[in-house]
């Protein structure tokens, strides 16, 4: 059959085929309604290609495998792609290195289908690909359907994410016009409805199309009456194969078919005949899954139960994946059956980072746990409890989690009830109530006492780790000390999680305190032996530390690398927890470097996705810091619940930053009496932690008559004895340009508040930089006019401007972010602001247009 209308969607896809022959691959999202044509078109691309194919496919009918669609294409990869006991980021890296250097130099098309319906770690592989595909030999394809998309979702998320990276493309296959249906008409050679009512029918959808042609009598109204039309024409073999078919999966084996069907393999015959079935491989399925639906829809509650009985037993004995067992099993109502396929299936699918799907196979296994013996039932809760915790879904780990800790209770199981109120201490922290995860951490402890365990150890560290949290030294210190002390007296190799958890308390600590180099060590020491024992939750915290105390300090080219790093491992893992912290504190790092854009769209990204509430504290403060700069939006709402929040957690790092922008946006006002009113509530809070820079945020805005009475950060000691000029020197050396700003304007100095008024213009701060004017203007001086953010021709600010030089020169994302010492992911956001800025929509446009978008 001739694909119609799609002559330049196909020329484009040479066009990348040739690219990635070169070694600059792309990365294509093909977009389009169910029966649009989508499979039809990726498979007349891998047709004409002179390229390795290979193909997998997402499955809809149940709680899909972890990467399903690379189990599919394994056997056009080369061998050794997926060797046993490989973690998810071996499988990733070994997947890019078969891209990037092909059996005999031949491109690889890889297809991935249908991605609407795709697993968390399948969708973590493409955001892997999309953002190296471009040094790759190789165009990788990736259908969805829009429709089946909504925000919020997995596959949302990652075509934002992806949006701008050099090698994604994204290609919309839209309805057959009426001229297209009338040729698709003709090709059947049918003089059946005229093709402008087909059309008005149909909607042009290829798909229903065909199927409104090939009915008889009256016009089908839906995809569904096509279908069911055609299915009632078969024989009842015939009817009874398709039902087995449709009850499989998106795809059926044809062994497992033959040993299911036995001498009525011939009902399969006049499907694949008809068109209703096709062949592809050693597998049989529908043409479409629209259709797969409509047969699905009409089997018999009681006959559906049946066939996934047999489904089962025959899957069973073929040693399928234990996540397609625990589908069938659970449709059939063998309780006892999910709960062994299900609990494997979690378990598998947490071992590769999958954790979203591990815990929907967990609720599977308890929705059937209602028999079991307390102390599996308890263990079931706990590992739910775990991965809920790891996804972000803090509420319901709670909960569960206190649930398993019952069940112990009632078992006497004293140890696993005292490792449950550790971990409900660290879920509380996670959920902004402080006291409540002291009272636990305590409780932990002192069940604990005396056990000489791993769970008492771990206790400790969790006890050190709130001090820490708080930014004590000398508890964390204390109690640092009595956790290795336990350690010691435990067998070789017994509680390396505890170790590294108790390294990651002291290194944060010693960097905080101002003790760089051995707290630097201790981290990363904690982050490499965490990575190497695959303990995901422990390396995502050391991302998190060594990341937050980077952009503290300012010291943004560490920031850069730990973030890009962190949230890359992160979201290859679905650590939802830790990748929405991270973010926060990236959007931080871009508020302070002066990439408002930047900072705005990590903000509202964390804002948006549900963080805990330790992960939404920084980017809720973020949006209201920029809208105070600038005077837009109501800032004064979301610092009262920054407020309210920093309370709740009592901690420094929350208290200070929440105060240091309380008193901005007060001095933006205009408002002094604030100022002084909310610096001296917050600094009893602040003086006596270790922590210069935290002491420092809060004193800076105390009256000039308030001794500190103990060291603030070199900035803020500066700003502290009124050496203004200075102080602005030293954060513009630290790439802070709108602390530089500030620190002039409260310099109450004519020369320096004009060059403050500059400052903030260029940044776009219009309601500081009319905070400067008012000052001006009260001391009888010149005030500057108001000028753009930009006087570039095409409103570049002076960063980006920078970048376009470098993208005129060739560079990548990545060796941008490398020169000007940003993280890749700020690179690119440049690159597409620029892209939309100029006018133009590929980077190649802009590289050859570079020096007309350079000088407007």
């Amino acid at each position: 059959m001739t694909l119609l209308e799609r002559d330049e969607h196909l020329r484009a896809a040479a066009g990348y085929l040739t690219d990635a022959a070169a070694g600059h691959g792309r990365l294509v999202y093909v977009g389009g309604e169910a029966g649009v044509g989508k499979t039809s078109f990726v498979e007349e691309v891998s047709a004409r290609a002179d390229a390795h194919v290979a193909v997998g496919w997402c499955d809809g009918s149940a709680t899909p495998p972890p990467l399903g669609p690379l189990v599919d294409m394994l056997p056009d990869l080369p061998a050794g792609v997926w060797p046993d006991g490989a973690s998810r980021s071996q499988l990733f890296a070994n997947v890019l290195a078969a891209l990037r250097d092909p059996p005999g130099g031949t491109p690889y098309v890889l297809v991935v289908e249908d991605a609407h319906w795709a697993d968390e770690a399948t969708l973590d592989l493409v955001r892997h690909l999309a953002r190296r595909v471009h040094a790759c030999r190789a165009l990788v394809m990736v259908s969805y359907r829009p429709e089946d998309t909504t925000v919020g979702d997995g596959l949302r998320v990652l075509l934002g994410d992806t949006a701008s990276a050099t090698g994604t493309r994204r290609m919309d296959l839209a309805p057959l016009t009426v001229e297209g249906v009338a040729a698709l008409a003709a090709e059947h050679g049918t003089t059946g409805p005229a093709a402008a009512e087909l059309h008005a029918v149909t909607g042009g959808n290829p798909f229903f199309v065909t199927e409104a042609l090939a009915s008889r009598g009256e016009l089908p109204q839906t995809v569904r009456d096509a279908v069911l039309a055609r299915v009632a024409r078969l024989d009842e073999a015939s009817q009874r194969a398709l039902e087995l078919v449709a009850l499989a999966g998106s795809r059926a084996e044809s062994g497992l078919l033959g040993a299911l069907l036995h001498d009525s393999l011939s009902g399969l015959d006049e499907p694949l005949s008809r068109g209703l079935l096709r062949r592809s491989g050693d597998d049989v399925l529908f043409r479409h899954e629209l259709a797969r639906l409509a047969v699905l829809e009409e089997i018999p509650a009681g006959r559906a139960v049946h066939l996934h009985r047999r489904l089962h037993a025959a899957l069973s004995e073929r040693g399928a994946d234990p996540a397609r067992l625990a589908h069938h099993a659970e449709a059939a109502g063998d309780g006892a059956s999910v709960l062994v396929h299900a609990r494997a299936a979690a378990a598998s699918a947490a071992e590769l980072g999958a954790h979203r799907e591990a815990s929907r196979q967990y609720e599977r296994a308890l929705r059937h746990a209602d028999d079991l013996p307390p102390d599996e039932r308890a263990q079931l809760l706990w590992d739910l409890g775990y991965e809920y915790y790891l996804t972000n879904r803090i509420a319901e780990s709670i909960e569960t989690v206190g649930r398993a800790r019952d069940l112990w209770d009632t078992l006497g199981e004293t140890l696993r009830v005292g490792d449950a109120w550790r971990c409900q201490s660290r879920l509380q922290w996670f959920a902004g109530q402080n006291d409540e995860a002291r009272a636990c951490a305590d409780r932990a402890v002192e069940l604990l006492e005396g056990t000489g365990s791993v769970e008492q150890a771990m206790a400790l560290s969790n006890r050190a780790g709130l001090s820490m949290l708080k930014t004590q030294l000398a508890p964390t210190r204390d109690w640092g000390e009595r956790t290795l002390t336990v350690l010691d007296g435990l067998p070789d190799g017994a509680g390396r999680d505890v170790r590294v958890h108790a390294l990651n308390n002291l290194g944060t600590i010693e960097i905080a305190a101002g003790d760089l180099v051995h707290g630097k060590q201790m981290l990363e020491q904690s982050l490499e032996g965490a990575r190497a024992a695959n303990l995901q939750e422990h390396a995502a915290r050391a991302y998190c530390n060594l990341s937050s105390t980077a952009v503290t300090q300012r010291r943004h080219a560490d920031a850069c690398r730990w973030l890009d790093e962190g949230l890359i491992y992160c979201t290859d893992r679905d650590l939802d927890s830790w990748t929405g912290y991270l973010l926060g504190w990236r959007s931080r790092m871009h508020l302070d470097r002066g990439e408002e854009a930047a900072a705005r769209a990590d903000a509202v990204a964390v804002m948006r996705s549900g963080s805990s509430a330790v992960g939404s504290l920084e980017p809720l403060l973020v949006l209201a810091q920029l809208d105070a700069r600038a005077g837009t939006g109501a800032p004064d709402e979301a610092f009262a619940r920054a407020v309210e929040m920093s309370e709740a957690m009592a901690e420094a790092q929350r208290i200070g930053p929440t105060t240091s922008a309380r008193c901005e946006a007060a001095w933006i006002a205009g408002d002094d009496d604030a100022i002084m009113q909310v610096a001296r509530a917050a600094w009893p809070h602040v003086d006596e932690v270790d922590c210069p820079w935290h002491r420092g945020e809060v004193a800076t805005w105390l009256p000039a008559g308030v001794d500190a009475g103990v060291p603030v950060a070199p900035p803020y000691a500066l700003e502290r004895e009124g050496r203004w000029a200075e102080a602005a020197a030293l954060w513009a050396s630290l790439e802070s340009p709108f602390e530089q700003a500030l620190a002039l304007a409260r310099s109450g100095e004519v020369a320096l508040l004009t060059d403050a008024v500059r400052l903030f213009d260029r940044q776009g701060a219009t309601a500081a930089a009319a905070r400067a004017r008012t000052s001006l203007q009260a001391l009888g001086a010149p005030v500057p006019r108001a000028t753009r953010a930009s006087s570039h021709p095409h409103g570049l600010t002076p960063r980006e401007q920078e970048v376009l030089q470098l993208v005129a020169r060739g560079l990548s994302d990545a060796a941008i972010a490398e020169a000007l010492v940003i993280s890749r992911r700020t690179a690119e956001h440049h690159v597409a602001a620029i892209l939309g800025k100029v006018g133009v929509r590929s980077r190649r446009e802009l590289e050859t247009g570079s020096a007309d978008a350079s000088s407007g």
